[in-house]
């Protein structure tokens, strides 16, 4: 998985567009909280003010999800988005487990990005109803990925 290209890993992996903030760790302290763009079973892209080399290697940290996401990934491409004011960075997972984990952190991202939707139209919903409204409209879009033996 590691000798993919950017265009490779976009077939290869349904990207979900995802709002969530991210918290990206260059060495061991916290750099910054950025946006995150999509996530994919592969890795996800997220969008920063700081220009990051490829081959890179980071920890990924999603705080929104319970038990906290967290994976290493490496830098492989990066883009300027805008006016030039700041970069896409798109990252890939180092570990396979990360692959099965990513299933309900995708879930529980698009259930945040729903409920903060419903707030916006003058709807507050728990995070429990909104899993719940959610999960009967969409449910069938997340099929089971199998399970290494």
């Amino acid at each position: 998985m590691s000798g993919l290209n950017h265009d490779q890993n976009r077939r290869q992996f349904y990207r979900h567009p995802i709002d969530v903030p991210i918290q990206i760790y260059p060495q061991s302290e916290l750099a910054e909280s950025a946006p995150m763009s999509d996530l994919s079973e592969g890795g996800l892209a997220f969008h920063t003010n700081v220009f990051i080399e490829r081959g890179k290697v980071l920890r990924i940290r999603i705080p929104y999800v319970d038990p906290a996401f967290d994976a290493k990934c490496v830098v492989r491409w990066q883009r300027v988005f805008g006016d030039g004011d700041g970069f896409e960075i798109g990252v890939m997972f180092l570990d396979e487990e990360t692959a099965f984990r990513i299933k309900m952190v995708q879930q529980v991202c698009h259930i945040k990005h729903y409920q903060k939707q419903q707030r916006e139209l003058g709807r507050e919903l728990s995070f429990g109803d909104a899993a719940n409204e959610w999960i009967a409209e969409h449910a069938a879009d997340f099929k089971p990925t199998d399970m290494p033996e």
